[in-house]
């Protein structure tokens, strides 16, 4: 068999073990720090928590954090801090995972759906003006791959008709990146964090959200512990067993578990994202010298993160879709992904009589994207292995 022949065909692959797309980084410092606090008097409620919010709000420059136990419950927290309930919209772009939309589904609240920016796939301004009713309680603005959404322009925009709409992140991509000198989670009026094994830093399952706002602040903590009106440790200092329920809240708590591993990660994340910004640069580099294949533009006030590296298909260049593209990469053992299937696109959402020709960008770009392999502990083997693999599926299908 011939190296150069597809191992989609038949021929070898490039390389013999699978490389997954992401994964997580843990050092001796994380095992040792967890192992601690299984030694210690506190599982959960306890000082790891404070002391992991205190770091997230001095890292992201923020008055305020807040940890809960997923992105998901950080952005319904967020999204019932400000009452999100029955009759109100919050405008999500279309192109974004589903919890985005379905925290405000949680509130009862609607999503609706903005298209994107095809070259840098963050929510187009232009459109969410043309979505905004006096329905409107939240815009979220969803950070992708690592890049900022321009939350300047979207409050320029609802200041323009509405100034009491709340302008969100979900910023789940972007933990380290910045935007005219200004940290992830500090731009918007309140910003959600996820911490799964493939994010920036990770506590394994976990999630937070940032703020300068104390009224967002206080509701989230009290939200995400049964609506409880005071801390555990609260209660132990001031030697009472007394507390009230003043509304409905979950249970969301992170344990000190997960919080003492986030506190570690922390601590490598700069070195972590410079890692990923020269193994970015690398697919650059390369990607320049392959016709048809393009990465997504990043606005010049900011400065990436990438969580993800995601590479444009020119379909007109290529003999083949970017589903078979797709493919051909698997095949040779590189475990391409693609960010992520449009919302109008799922069966669930097509309850709210979403309509894929109202999102022509987001069809557009869909059909066409696929994400490379990207994470801190990826060899120089790993990433030539993904550069080779590209330019051999490349050279194969080019018309």
């Amino acid at each position: 068999m011939k190296i150069n022949k597809l191992a989609i065909d038949g021929g070898l692959p490039v390389r013999k073990n699978f490389l997954q797309y992401g994964k997580q980084s843990i050092t001796e410092n994380d095992i040792k720090r967890v192992q601690n606090v299984l030694r210690s008097d506190f599982l959960t409620s306890g000082p790891k928590v404070t002391k992991f919010e205190q770091d997230l709000s001095e890292f992201c420059e923020t008055k305020y954090a807040v940890t809960l136990n997923s992105g998901t419950a950080a952005l319904h927290g967020m999204y019932s801090s400000v009452g999100l309930s029955v009759d109100d919209e919050v405008i999500v772009p279309a192109i974004t995972f589903a919890a985005t939309a379905n925290a405000a589904i949680y509130c009862g609240a609607k999503p609706v759906l903005a298209d994107i920016d095809p070259e840098t796939m963050l929510v187009d301004s232009g459109d969410i003006e043309s979505k905004i009713t006096s329905k409107t309680k939240i815009i979220t603005g969803v950070d992708y791959a690592g890049q900022i959404a321009d939350y300047d322009e979207i409050k320029k925009i609802k200041n323009s008709i509405d100034k009491n709409i709340n302008v969100f992140a979900d910023a789940a991509h972007s933990f380290g990146a910045f935007q005219s000198n200004r940290k992830s989670g500090s731009i918007a009026d309140a910003s959600s964090f996820s911490f799964h094994p493939v994010k920036g830093i990770t506590t394994g399952e976990g999630g937070a959200v940032t703020t300068d706002n104390q009224m967002i602040y206080k509701k989230i903590k009290q939200f995400r512990n049964h609506g409880i009106n005071t801390e555990f440790q609260e209660r132990n200092r001031n030697n009472t067993w007394e507390y009230d329920i003043q509304e409905i809240g979950y249970n969301y708590r992170l344990s000190d578990i997960h919080a003492a591993l986030g506190s570690s990660q922390i601590t490598s994340v700069d070195s972590k994202i410079n890692i990923r910004r020269n193994i970015a640069k690398n697919y650059d580099i390369a990607i320049r010298d392959i016709n048809g294949i393009t990465s997504l533009k990043t606005l010049t006030k900011n400065i990436h993160s990438y969580h993800i590296y995601v590479v444009k298909i020119d379909l007109n260049q290529f003999k083949v879709d970017r589903n078979q593209f797709f493919l051909a990469l698997r095949s040779e053992n590189i475990g391409v992904n693609v960010h992520y299937v449009p919302l109008y696109e799922h069966t669930f959402f097509k309850n709210f009589g979403f309509i894929q020709g109202d999102y022509p960008n987001s069809k557009y770009i869909y059909d066409r994207i696929i994400t490379l392999p990207l994470w801190p502990d990826m060899s120089e083997y790993d990433l030539n292995s993904v550069i080779e693999a590209l330019k051999k599926v490349a050279k194969a299908y080019k018309r």
